[in-house]
């Protein structure tokens, strides 16, 4: 290979990582709040969102600075120093000599000139000469914009004063000194309107611009720009260095929220490879797997093929469908009412766990095969009384109810319960469990084979994989499968996947992703077990979503992802269904979650 070309792919590689990086070294300090004397509270919103550059318009009206966006605008008591020349001078002397709390805090004050420069800067100097704690300030740069002298004439200004520089002109050393950061019209310069990504040359010429402002050390913004998140998140990546915005809240959540939206993996795995041999095909199965990563659609798996590089377990299945979550009472399902669904073929109300929507206990499906001679098994990565394990075992109004709940798991059909600590296991649930010789366990390791009805609650379940949980989920599956396969008639196993959810309503995308990955590895040894049993059904199916994830940028060939999220609990998208193994076509197109259980029962050739 040339070495021009290896130079070429190693440019793009660290182009790749930078851009990757790029985005964490964003926050509220580059964000710049243009005319924001037209906020509803000038000064004051942009500073308490902490950000690093305001920007204010002034007409020269009878000796003093006026704040307005146009001459028609004018009012007496808005002027350069009620509004803001005060307020930061106020802030300095409350925070002892700093414009923020934080000291390191720095903010940019831009002054757009709209009359004649010199008469208005005569003025603005004899007006600042009544804020030496803001002229002195190093934590505070004035910036002269719109109206300006030409760069010959900057000495002639004292040197708390800076000027926005035009990357059209060449400024000498001592020039440049007094250039406070570079600014361009974007409309002028490229017709992208911010949606999608902008044309290839409009993205070099927007970069060139960049780059011209950062060889001369110096910040670039750009005004006229696009106000919305595709639009800045495309000037992050190519390295803008003030945001500007006009909806102060937005941009505030937007970049105070990138740690948190932004994941970059570093432990990427090979997928199984199935064989397909009995995928699809027309058969009665045996054995059903359902995995239930919970709070999870669509957007969650894209995020997490993409962190993977472009390889996930559960795109492997080609039968793809569509769950439609809604309860018998909310458009937006809870997880309780989601998983019933599932369990027994019938939607119920928000919180409720396997009744119907009068109370009224449900047979749920391990109850159902155990009159057929098969066993059941749930695992869950959250506490054992949660909705989505409840579901399939207990009967109660109110997913709170703990003990109750527990309780109930002594007169189910179920053979094996894995899950986290729980408040339900009090001593009076523990000698009714232990009335009905249900096996106690406070570990998967310490249960190492499973003989009798089993209960395993276990600290570790509840941890993150961020914190240590390791390979547990893999673990408890695969303990749990080597005591339902030797059933001869078959089993049931359900596994969920709960904290998927949790990186949901906390919005946090590496909790999510690496959640969701760990879930996978499981998905793999469901495929791997259906192929060599040749008569499993593996269903993967979300009980609904959580978050609102949209995904903002990333890479496939790096294993990054950008996102974003619209709420921090539950929304009504319907959930993506894949299932494997014989039946496996019956799992397509929309339908409604009940179906996910009348479709189990009739893989199983059950009637209803």
């Amino acid at each position: 290979m040339k070495l021009s070309k290896i130079l070429g792919l190693l440019a793009l590689a660290v182009f790749s990582e930078n851009q990757a990086q790029n985005y964490l070294k964003y926050n509220v300090g580059n964000a710049h709040s243009h005319n924001d004397y037209m906020q509803e509270i000038p000064f004051w919103q942009a500073y308490y969102a902490n950000f690093g550059s305001i920007e204010a318009d002034v007409f020269l009206v009878k000796g003093k600075l006026w704040v307005a966006h146009t001459e028609k605008e004018l009012s007496s008591d808005r002027t350069l120093e009620n509004l803001y020349l005060d307020n930061i001078s106020k802030q300095i002397k409350l925070n002892k000599g700093n414009i923020y709390p934080d000291a390191g805090k720095k903010l940019q004050l831009l002054i757009d000139i709209k009359q004649d420069y010199k008469t208005s800067l005569s003025v603005l100097v004899s007006t600042l000469k009544k804020y030496p704690e803001i002229t002195g300030n190093p934590g505070v740069k004035i910036v002269i914009t719109g109206g300006r002298p030409q760069p010959g004439d900057f000495k002639n200004y004292p040197n708390y004063l800076y000027f926005d520089g035009d990357l059209n002109k060449d400024y000498s050393a001592d020039q440049l000194k007094r250039i406070g950061m570079f600014s361009a019209d974007l409309p002028e310069l490229v017709k992208w309107n911010g949606k999608g990504i902008p044309r290839d040359e409009e993205t070099e010429k927007i970069k060139k611009a960049v780059d011209k402002a950062h060889t001369q050390q110096k910040p670039m913004r750009f005004y006229g720009a696009p106000d919305f998140p595709n639009a800045w998140v495309n000037l992050m990546d190519m390295g803008v260095d003030y945001i500007n915005t006009d909806n102060i809240p937005d941009l505030k959540k937007f970049m105070n929220t990138i740690p948190k939206n932004f994941y970059k993996n570093t432990k990427e795995y090979t997928t199984y490879t199935p064989t397909y041999k009995t995928d699809g095909i027309n058969k009665k199965v045996k054995n059903v797997i359902l995995l239930i990563p919970d709070g999870t659609s669509l957007p969650q798996y894209y995020a997490a093929f993409t962190a993977n590089k472009g390889k996930l377990n559960v795109f492997n299945m080609k039968a793809t469908g569509l769950s439609k979550t809604n309860s018998s009472n909310a458009y937006i399902t809870d997880s309780a009412p989601g998983s019933t669904a599932f369990a027994t073929g019938v939607k119920t109300k928000n919180t409720f766990v396997g009744v119907d929507s009068s109370g009224k206990a449900l047979a749920q499906i391990p109850d159902i095969i155990a009159a057929k001679g098969m066993v059941s098994g749930l695992i869950s990565t959250g506490d054992v009384t949660d909705a989505t394990p409840a579901d399939f075992y207990a009967h109660s109004d109110n997913r709170n109810s703990s003990e109750p709940i527990l309780k109930d798991f002594a007169s189910s059909k179920t053979k094996i319960l894995i899950g986290g600590p729980t408040s339900g296991l009090t001593q009076d649930a523990e000698q009714q469990l232990k009335s009905a010789k249900v096996d106690l366990y406070h570990s998967i390791k310490s249960a190492e084979k499973i003989s009798n009805r089993t209960l395993i609650i276990d600290p570790l379940a509840s941890q993150r994989i961020t914190n240590g949980r390791e390979n547990w989920l893999a673990e408890a599956f695969d303990l749990t499968l080597n005591d339902l396969k030797n059933n001869k008639k078959g089993f049931f196993m359900m596994v969920e996947a709960s904290q998927t959810d949790g990186g949901g309503h906390s919005n946090n995308i590496e909790q999510l992703v690496t959640e969701l990955l760990d879930f996978d590895h499981v998905v793999g040894k469901a495929m791997k077990f259906a192929d060599e049993n040749k008569e499993t059904l593996v269903i993967v199916v979300g009980d609904h979503e959580t978050g609102g994830l949209t995904l903002l940028d990333g890479s496939l060939k790096d294993g990054w992802i950008f996102g974003n999220f619209s709420t921090n609990d539950h929304t009504s998208i319907p959930s993506s269904v894949f299932a494997y193994g014989p039946n496996s076509k019956e799992f397509t197109g929309l339908f409604e979650n009940t179906e996910i259980f009348n479709k189990i029962l009739a893989a199983y050739g059950i009637e209803k």
